[in-house]
């Protein structure tokens, strides 16, 4: 019986420690961090981004509204955004739904720097 109950213990702790580990929800390219958020270009390729990565962010943003380009910007609400810098390639895990806005928003349950 103990072993029956440690074997299913170890199947239970074993489930949870890998929910967090599947495949990201998105990636991208971080263009501008704060206290609050992460702000992310899922739709740019690193040489996109090359070319306009002097552009404050702001002007992406406009640029995107305006119609001229699509980058797809998410502002992910995270813990610890000043973990990242402008530039930084991206894997994103998001916690709940995306928020139907532009930029859209969501809740990041992680993010980190693609290997």
């Amino acid at each position: 019986m103990k072993k029956a109950m440690l074997a299913l213990i170890i199947i239970i702790l074993s489930s949870v420690s890998l929910s967090g580990c599947g495949d990201a929800d998105m990636e991208g390219i971080v263009l501008k961090t704060t206290e609050n958020y992460v702000q992310v270009a899922t739709e740019l390729s690193p040489d996109e981004y090359e070319e306009i990565k002097d552009k404050p962010a702001g002007q992406i943003q406009d640029e995107d509204v305006l119609g001229d380009t699509y980058r797809g910007l998410i502002n992910l609400t995270y813990d610890n955004p000043e973990k990242f810098s402008k530039g930084d390639e991206v894997d994103i895990w998001i916690d709940g739904d995306i928020r139907e806005s532009y930029p859209s928003g969501a809740t990041a349950k992680k993010i980190s720097l693609k290997k």
